[in-house]
């Protein structure tokens, strides 16, 4: 199994976020205040990293595991 690597990740991310925005009718900036499209939970998105900000509660981040948007909410109730 293959993973990208971070420059890849974030040319992933710059697509999703496009189409997130167009969904949402909306911009999506990095840290800005959201609803996770997966579960509905507010949090804060996290464009610029992989999910995992220590000062966020919540982080709405896109998961190419998973391929698509969700939050550490959905990890934690593993959400899938």
């Amino acid at each position: 199994m293959m993973f990208e690597d971070k420059r890849q990740y974030e040319a992933i991310v710059r697509e999703k976020v496009v189409v997130l925005e167009w969904v949402e009718g909306h911009r999506v900036e990095h840290g800005g205040a959201g609803e996770c499209p997966r579960c509905g939970m507010p949090g804060e998105y996290d464009i610029a990293g992989l999910g995992f900000p220590a000062d966020v509660d919540n982080s709405i981040y896109y998961s190419t595991v998973f391929d698509e948007w969700r939050c550490r909410i959905c990890d934690y109730r593993r959400i899938f």
